[in-house]
């Protein structure tokens, strides 16, 4: 979602993916790998989206900042200046693929201050609005106020129990939350958004998005296995075009759409990804499957 809203503002001109994030981001001029080599150039906004930047992956050491107190109540721009500032990079930018929570963050901040609004009210006003996706958008204080009780998080405990997860602390408004782990919607909501780009841009006889720009979206950006907006490729024709792309969560959230057969999935759950994987896989097969046979009885 954070990545359509990015490609939405660059259409706007209000932002260039492309450029270095030292445009718009100076704290990050002259950043060293963790062996105290310089960086050959800096990255742009589009590699952290693809998760090439070079910057520390999830599953290292510190790379899940939303579960450190230093975070807690703190602006996205004072996390991202630390970033800056105590984060070395682990590779130079578009040599690598490793999935960094803490490169989309840095991507938010890039649209924020391109936009001069918040990380969260930015994504209302350049996607949940324009979609009508009411029930969409990041998980604070006043969003939760104004929902419905919020599902229980369970996971798999050793013996092969179900075990309910901790509670997680809810941000102030416009306080810091992962920017690619914390957005909250429902399936119907993000029906809408998979439509739009199924679509072309278009939702509901109004275009929110260029057909090009939407090609350019769901472009590979090598060496990631992600499009250039954040949805993983999952399969392209022989000219290079998506023709399956999707998305999964650390909760269990998967979506996908196939262009070849023209079927849009959403599944929602409150539990581990890893918890989930194997089921979903499942899942995602066995509905392919029965695609395929109705295809062929056609």
């Amino acid at each position: 979602l954070l990545g359509t809203a990015a490609f939405r503002l660059q259409e706007q001109g209000k932002i260039n993916l492309s450029a270095p994030i030292t445009d718009y981001l100076p704290e990050f001029s002259g950043r060293r790998l963790e062996n105290g080599s310089p960086l050959d150039r800096p990255c742009s906004t589009i590699e952290l989206f693809a998760h090439t930047s070079g910057i520390r992956h999830s599953e290292a050491k510190g790379g899940r900042p939303w579960f450190a107190l230093w975070t807690a109540e703190k602006p996205l721009s004072e996390v991202v200046t630390r970033y800056a500032r105590e984060f070395p990079f682990e590779a130079q930018p578009g040599t690598r693929y490793a999935y960094s929570g803490i490169g989309t963050d840095v991507a938010a901040r890039v649209l924020e201050v391109a936009t001069g609004q918040p990380r969260n009210e930015l994504l209302v006003s350049a996607i949940t609005v324009p979609l009508g996706m009411t029930q969409t958008g990041y998980r604070d204080a006043e969003r939760l106020s104004r929902l419905e009780k919020m599902p229980t998080r369970y996971y798999h405990g050793k013996e092969g129990t179900i075990l309910k997860s901790r509670a997680r602390r809810v941000p102030s408004k416009n306080t810091y939350t992962s920017s690619g782990g914390a957005i909250i919607s429902t399936a119907p909501d993000l029906i809408r958004w998979l439509m739009m780009i199924r679509n072309g841009g278009v939702h509901e006889g109004k275009r929110i998005l260029l057909e090009q720009t939407i090609n350019h979206m769901l472009a590979a950006s090598p060496p990631s296995r992600k499009c250039k907006a954040g949805l993983s490729l999952l399969r392209q024709n022989k000219e290079g075009k998506a023709t399956l792309v999707g998305h999964t969560g650390s909760s269990g959230t998967s979506c996908w759409i196939d262009f070849e057969t023209d079927v849009i999935a959403v599944m929602l759950t409150q539990t581990r990804g890893s918890d989930i994987r194997p089921f979903r896989l499942e899942l995602d097969e066995r509905i392919r499957q029965a695609i395929l046979a109705k295809l062929q009885d056609q």
